[in-house]
This record gives structure tokens, sequence and C-alpha cells, in this order.
């Protein structure tokens, strides 16, 4: 097999780390060690090359997530992943599987119960390949899958509409925000919607998140809306499987807005302020 036969595999590889990480960079490095354990096992010739890699990179996602595990209990604030921005994916079809409610959910799972859970539910192997990966039996496999669902109950995240309502009501919210229409504001947020922020304790960024209608329109009036209306330079970017929005100041990218939508109002509202992750947007500029 040939570096180009890796070659193909990478994007797949990256894919599944990320999910597992939720850090590009840590993905990049498992799918990197990954090839180096090929390249060191003499790159023997494999009948199922994508099953040998994904059983490898798994098996070292596992191993950061237990030293990741430590350092994000000591992180500062909301820990949410880092997005993924990939110009290939495509636009009109939403990635569940990608979105920063359903990565920042399974980070209660053990780093065990997360593998069968995302291996299974998202990847498609069945249990008797999951055991191979593992190492472990494949009753206990389903059971760690089991599991991680019941942990997700009632915190899954909840299936969007299309790419365009979603891309819809951030437009919606942000002209909102930019014209100070508090109304207008309201009308795009669900009763319980949810606003998690992470600034990584390098800037300023709600430290739990702020839970309800009625908080999260007085965070964002306290933020954004306070005297002269807020006009921020906004551009739309897909990212995590879905569009986004980006907002810059004097220039600077300073956010990313990832939302989860739900009976046509936004439920989930996720901030990524912490520079050290919005590198992925290092190409994009504002309008």
């Amino acid at each position: 097999m040939s570096l180009e036969a890796f070659a193909r595999e990478r994007g797949y590889l990256v894919r599944l780390a990320y999910r597992m990480l939720g850090s590009v960079a840590d993905a990049e490095d498992a799918v990197q060690d990954t090839y180096l354990r090929w390249q060191a096992a003499g790159e023997p010739a494999l009948d199922t090359p994508r099953a040998w890699f994904t059983r490898t990179c798994t098996r070292l996602c596992l191993d950061r997530l237990k030293s990741a595990h430590r350092t994000r209990e000591q992180y500062v604030g909301e820990w949410l992943p880092e997005p993924f921005v990939d110009d290939s994916e495509t636009r009109a079809v939403l990635d569940e599987s990608l979105s920063m409610a359903l990565l920042a959910t399974i980070e209660r799972l053990t780093p065990a119960e997360r593998a069968a859970f995302l291996l299974h539910d998202v990847f498609d192997y069945g249990f008797d390949d999951i055991a191979s990966m593992l190492e472990l039996s494949p009753a206990n496999c389903r059971q760690l899958a089991t599991r991680a669902r019941r942990h997700l109950a009632g915190d899954r995240v909840r299936a969007p509409h299309d790419a365009g309502t979603v891309q819809r009501l951030g437009q919606a919210f942000f002209a909102a925000i930019r014209g100070g229409d508090l109304a207008g504001l309201q009308a795009v947020l669900s009763e319980d919607v949810v606003l998690r922020a992470d600034g990584g304790g390098k800037v300023s960024a709600a430290r739990r998140p702020v839970e309800g209608r009625t908080a999260v329109l007085d965070f964002l009036q306290a933020i954004f809306m306070r005297g002269e209306a807020f006009r921020p330079e906004v551009r739309e970017h897909w990212f995590n499987g879905a569009p986004g929005m980006l907002v810059f100041d004097a220039g600077q990218l300073v956010s990313a807005f990832h939302f989860e939508v739900h009976d046509g109002r936004i439920a989930g509202i996720f901030v990524q302020r912490n520079p050290d992750k919005l590198g992925g947007f290092v190409a994009v500029t504002p309008h």
C-alpha cells in the first residue's frame, strides 16, 4: 500500500479523530501518529486498510482522551470544541454528528463510551469490529454504547430543520442585535434556549451556561445592546456541519457562533471566543 492510499483515508481519519477529541490539532496529530505506526510496522500491505487505520487511530485517541480529561477538569469556564472548518463540506446537508451540541454533550462520556457510541452510531461499525478496535468483548462494547445513549438521553442534540433554516435564524439573530431589536431577538429564541461560551480564560466569556430565554436575553442585552446599538461585522461561514456566523471587531475575528435549532427557533447558542481555537478561520476576513 502506498502513501497515496493512506492519503485517501486521511480525511475520514481526521473526522473520526476530531469527533473523538474535539480538537482539530489533536486530531491531525493522532492521524499523523497513525501513519507513523503503519510506517514503523514496515508499511505492511493490508487487506482492509481502513479497518487497520481506524483501530490504530481509535486507540491513539483513547490515550489522548485520558490525558485531555485531566486537562479539561482545570479548564477555565466552559469548554467547547475547536471549530471544525472544512471547505469541502456539502453546504446543503447538515451533519449532526459534527455539531457543537453533540460534541459538547459527549464530553460527559468516558473515553470507552465515547468510542463505542461514535464508532457504532456515527460510523456504522458492528460491535464485533468495535470489540477488536477497543480490545473488549462485543457484549461489553454494546453495553458501552447503550450506556452512552442513556447518559445522553434528553440532552442529545435535537434534529435540526435544514441548513436554510439555521442560516435564516442566524441572520435574524444578528439583525436584531445590530438593530437593538429586543423583541425581534426574543422571537428567534426558544423558551429553553441555552447559551454556552468558551473564552479559555483568555478573553471574556460566560463562565457557566446561560439558561432560559429571559436569562439569555438579559445576557445579550448587557453585552451587545446597552446604549448605542452594537453594529458588529458579521460574516456567514460553514463549520461543524452547519452554517455559522463569525464576528469581527476592528477587522479581527473575535467569536464564532454556532446554533442549534428546534421547532423553528434557536435552542442552543455556542460561542467560541478562545483565540487559540479560532485558527481554522485564519483565511476568513470581514466583508
